[in-house]
């Protein structure tokens, strides 16, 4: 096939435009002007100019693709509902829409476990659990359900999409610094305190193994969730302080952070500067998303290698772009 991938210069999605090539496929990379093509270097595709918001470009981009990857998005927790409604949401209408209108034969929407919303217990969801999403006010989770949703609607008049729904992503070449950025802060001890919560953590490689799968064999209109390690925010900077050397953060009550982050907020902004700890990033960290994946393993094959392998690479890879400055002995023997 000849597929239109947005979103490709990015973290996940350089790694869905390799497993796509690795299995004989054409690849056609939607990509801004100033978005740089370091991710793809080297690699046979071909480069469309144009924005997932401008119909003008997309169109043409289509032409002659028989499917669409749509992994382009907006990960922050900055407050910024407009911009995230627009990439998460309205971005889903302009590309999934052009797509329906040229008639692709598959389609793929990265969209993620964040549409499921979290819980303040620890509870395993699935692709059957209720969302609460609309009870929790934190703009990238909506933006990315009304994505979604947008898609689901796409579908109903007849475009062929599969869903994809994966938990935070870690592995190699998160160039934007998307959801590897909290591994990054607790190496360079920029964060002085965390709160209690949990996620599952995935590898960037297989998640963009089992969007080829679904873009080859998914079913059209299903959700697919594709987790891995459901681990505690105090287990998760355990692990990362093992392999990092560098000492842990401190917990601190919910309540303290909150206000803490609403004041640093308030500063930041009359600084004219963007927080480093938003009040939304806050109240996202109290949630519980664990989840599991047995519909993407039994349909598409999906498995998620352990925890630790996917960490590894990450720090190896901040290491060696110069992200991440190997000052202890851990550090040290990952960079050799």
């Amino acid at each position: 096939m000849r597929v239109l991938v947005t979103g490709g210069t990015g973290f996940l999605g350089s790694w869905i435009v390799r497993e796509l090539l690795a299995r004989g496929h054409s690849v056609r990379v939607l990509a801004r002007p100033q978005s740089s093509l370091s991710n793809l270097a080297g690699l046979d595709l071909e480069i469309a100019r144009g924005d997932v918001l401008d119909a003008g470009s997309v169109e043409p981009a289509l032409a002659g693709c028989d499917a669409v990857v749509h992994s382009a998005g907006a990960v922050h927790f900055q407050g910024r509902s407009d911009v995230q409604r627009a990439v998460n949401a309205t971005g889903v209408e302009v590309v999934l829409g052009a797509a329906l209108r040229a008639g692709v034969r598959r389609a793929a929407l990265t969209s993620s476990v964040a549409v499921m919303g979290g819980s303040r217990v620890p509870v395993v969801a699935d692709e059957a659990s209720a969302s609460n999403v609309a009870e929790l006010g934190i703009d990238y989770f909506s933006s990315k359900a009304s994505g979604e949703e947008a898609a689901l609607s796409l579908f109903e008049r007849g475009l062929p999409v599969v869903v994809l729904r994966p938990a935070v992503v870690l592995g190699p070449g998160d160039i934007y610094r998307s959801s590897t950025a909290m591994i990054l802060a607790l190496c360079r001890r920029r964060l002085s305190f965390y709160v209690e919560g949990g996620a599952s953590f995935c590898d960037v490689r297989d998640v963009a193994r089992g969007h080829a799968e679904a873009l080859e064999r998914g079913t059209p209109g299903e959700p697919y969730v594709m987790g891995g390690a459901n681990l505690t925010t105090t287990d998760l900077v355990r692990r990362v302080a093992q392999a990092s050397g560098v000492p842990p953060p401190r917990r601190v009550p919910y309540s303290l952070a909150l206000a803490a982050s609403s004041v640093g907020a308030f500063m930041a902004r009359r600084r004219g500067r963007e927080p480093r700890f938003p009040p939304q990033l806050v109240r996202a960290s109290r949630l519980y998303t664990f989840v599991r994946s047995e519909k993407a393993e039994r349909e598409l094959g999906y498995s998620a290698r352990p925890f630790e392998e996917s960490l590894r690479d990450t720090l190896r890879w901040f290491i060696r772009e110069r992200r991440l400055a190997a000052t202890t002995p851990e550090l040290r023997a990952l960079a050799g």
